[in-house]
């Protein structure tokens, strides 16, 4: 149960259809505000939108899934709280932390904080970025990949609102504070390395929590989810390295399509997509839209990529190109990069999703000529 106080919550429940494949049904809802939404898979439910508060009675929405109707029921608990289900099939769901064993083990990732950089933000101020490892113990699968402070703060709200109401919420330890800049000079390299530290110490307490490791929300955080890595590249001046041409799908305009001597060893491998320029998405960019952006946007700055890899193995997979030039994965790949961090949950406020389209929008002001040398 939680309360009507508790705010944002989120809970996850996962089915199999008839071949195995796994799908994911996942319900927003302010307890404050009674927003509510549900997303199948990552795609907003049709009508889902709505609120359901303590002034309402109970509330079912319905949806389809693998083939099958289903229905999330968002149900009165005495005066003060809620409690949710899910039934598909006619058939009632176990909710995703309920099926945590107490027998897991403690921990699926070896993950630390390595280092910081600095990158120009789209007003020209710095902006750090902490470059964080992760491997996964069950197939050896490794990434590097830099998040910001507020990559860490997304993390821990997305933990706390799954696991409200659940006796896994008193593990987590909270996140350190964020101070002011005008009390700490934030560019500080004293104060960066403290940060570090400490964001370090509590990704890896969090990741040794059985619920927060099984979830999907720490896994696209790290940069190692459902058969896809997620890569980053800090470029200090000058060229990024490596050379992009643009692919079939409009919502993923551009990949690797040749690496410099400069990249060996950096991750970044020919037939990834980029997905982000400074933390700001490409999807549905265009690709001379993004190749411009690049051009014109302020040295150091930092790229994320994403790359398939065999699900088991962690392994290449064949390249994220291969997928959108058959034109049979690029649906799929939209869907990773929705998932991965700076992809607000769909029932968070509208005024924030303006935001972020006017943030892209400010980066990619004042752009340069077209050339896929870059």
């Amino acid at each position: 149960m939680v309360s009507i106080l508790d705010g944002e919550v989120h809970r996850t429940w996962r089915l199999d259809d008839a071949d195995g494949t796994p799908h994911r049904v996942v319900l927003y809802h302010d307890t404050i505000t009674g927003v509510r939404c549900i997303t199948v898979d990552g795609d907003e439910v049709t009508g889902s939108m709505g609120t359901s508060s303590v002034l309402n009675a109970s509330m079912t929405i319905q949806f389809p899934v693998a083939g099958r109707d289903g229905v999330v029921l968002i149900l009165r608990n005495g005066i003060f709280g809620f409690r949710y289900q899910c039934k598909v099939g006619g058939k009632f769901l176990k909710e995703a932390n309920d099926e945590i064993s107490a027998t897991q083990p403690s921990s699926a990732f070896d993950v630390q904080v390595a280092t910081h950089v600095q990158a120009a933000s789209s007003g020209g101020e710095p902006v750090a970025w902490y470059l964080v490892k992760a491997r996964r113990e069950a197939d050896g699968a490794a990434t590097s990949v830099h998040r910001r402070y507020r990559d860490f703060a997304g993390l821990y709200e997305s933990i706390v609102a799954g696991l409200k109401g659940h006796h896994a919420a008193r593990l987590v330890p909270a996140l350190p504070g964020k101070h002011l800049k005008l009390v700490i000079d934030h560019a500080d390299p004293a104060f960066l390395k403290q940060r570090e530290r400490a964001l370090s110490q509590w990704l890896q307490s969090v990741a040794r929590i059985p619920h927060v490791a099984a979830a999907q929300t720490l896994h696209t955080f790290l940069g190692l989810f459902e058969g896809t890595r997620e890569v980053s590249l800090h470029v200090a001046s000058g060229s990024i390295g490596c050379t992009l041409q643009a692919s079939r799908s409009p919502n993923l305009p551009a990949i690797v399509t040749t690496i410099r001597p400069e990249l060996d060893g950096a991750g970044v491998r020919v037939g990834d997509v980029l997905t982000k320029i400074n933390g700001y998405a490409t999807v549905g960019m265009g690709f001379h839209h993004v190749v411009e952006t690049l051009r014109a946007a302020p040295r150091p700055l930092v790229l994320h990529f994403l790359q398939m890899v065999s699900a088991g193995n962690g392994e290449d997979g064949g390249s994220a190109e291969q997928k959108v030039v058959d034109g049979a994965g690029d649906h799929e790949l939209e869907e990773k990069v929705k998932a991965a961090p700076g992809a607000s949950p769909p029932a968070r406020s509208a005024a924030r999703q303006a935001a972020v389209v006017a943030s892209r929008k400010d980066l990619s002001a004042s752009t340069g000529l077209y050339d896929a040398e870059l």
